[in-house]
């Protein structure tokens, strides 16, 4: 029985390893997920400052086109000014003059401001750039570093498997559906330790007769409390 003990301890050792290798591999899309929004996030705050210059370039060019425009009114009503007959139309044009290059000094500022603002921006995106190469390029060492560790847990599992189908092959095929169902039944754990009388299951005291039958290791002893087989992992020694 020692020995059938021995590969039932072994096969939970390997079961619980591949419940561990199994939980992060059902971790890393959620986690490969999270830097694809990570990035997407970090490409998006990026491109509003883009559009933010844009659209102050079109209001720039805009204002300008619009200037020029107004210039070209001026220059008109500078050669109509020959051509006026009365005191009063002359007056008129001189006002409607005025009136333009007043409204012209206050756009020509306006273009400088929006300039000025283009600027400010450019020099916040061009940093916000270098951020975002940079941050980039952590996120994809970490996507590299997540491929490579699921690349090693596939391994890992095919190796665990493989083991454990040649332990299996080993052990009493009473032995090994009673494990089974143990494990079904209490969360994957079919076989525990005891350590100071204590089952490492439910952590409830055994008798102390119970205890020193279970390191023997010679028989299947079962805790009274969850009923999981019981195994003394040790030199035969009270721990």
């Amino acid at each position: 029985m020692r020995d059938q003990l021995e590969l039932l301890w072994e096969i939970q050792k390997i079961d619980l390893d591949l419940r561990q290798i199994q939980e992060e591999q059902d971790r890393f899309p959620r986690e490969m997920k999270k830097l694809d929004e990570k990035q997407g996030i970090e490409k998006e705050r990026l491109q509003k400052e883009k559009e933010k210059i844009e659209s102050l370039e079109k209001e720039r060019r805009q204002k300008e086109t619009h200037l020029t425009a107004e210039i070209d009114r001026i220059k008109k009503s500078e050669g109509k000014m020959f051509e006026v007959k009365t005191n009063k139309e002359y007056q008129a044009l001189l006002n409607e003059m005025e009136a333009i290059k007043t409204a012209n000094g206050r756009e020509e500022e306006e273009v400088l401001q929006i300039l000025e603002e283009i600027d400010e921006l450019r020099k916040v995106f061009s940093r916000k750039e270098k951020e975002l190469t940079a941050a980039q390029e952590k996120i994809e060492a970490e996507r590299k570093a997540i491929q490579e560790r699921m690349t090693q847990n596939d391994a890992m599992l095919k190796n665990q498997m493989e083991r454990r189908g040649a332990l299996s092959k080993q052990l009493e095929s009473r032995l090994y559906k009673l494990y089974n169902a143990l494990k079904e039944k209490r969360q994957g754990i079919g076989v525990v330790t005891v350590r100071q009388e204590t089952c490492q299951g439910c952590f409830v005291h055994i008798p102390p007769q119970m205890f020193i039958e279970v390191q023997k290791n010679t028989d299947l002893i079962r805790c009274p409390n969850c009923n999981r087989i019981l195994y003394w992992e040790g030199d035969g020694k009270t721990k």
